[in-house]
């Protein structure tokens, strides 16, 4: 019987962590009320609070999602998006021609 509520107990707290950091980590705010009130609502109500933090509260993906349309195979948010321009410098083909050519002057200068 102990084993049970140890078991549940930690269930409760892995859904408190998860939803609390949910709420406070998102770029988006959420749908209905502030992120304080929900992180009230999360810590005050023990389970329904994290239940309603992921059925009411957070924000929905940008865009249209589902079958046929672009962003996805209609599942919840509709899978990895690419970002629209380069992220890292070795992405960017102005910083690699940069490069290239910093590359060859350098060369250059050595013979």
């Amino acid at each position: 019987m102990v084993r049970a509520l140890v078991f549940v107990f930690l269930i409760h707290l892995a859904l408190l962590i998860a939803a609390v950091a949910d709420c406070l980590g998102g770029e988006r705010s959420p749908r209905r009320l502030s992120r304080g009130v929900w992180v009230l609502i999360i810590v005050f109500l023990p389970i329904a609070g994290a239940l309603l933090w992921f059925w009411l509260g957070r924000s929905r993906p940008e865009g249209p999602t589902g079958p046929g349309k672009p962003g996805g195979g209609g599942g919840v948010g509709g899978g990895p998006r690419r970002p629209k321009g380069p992220t890292a410098p070795d992405d960017d083909p102005d910083f690699l021609r940069d490069l290239d050519r910093q590359l060859r002057d350098d060369e250059r200068k050595e013979d």
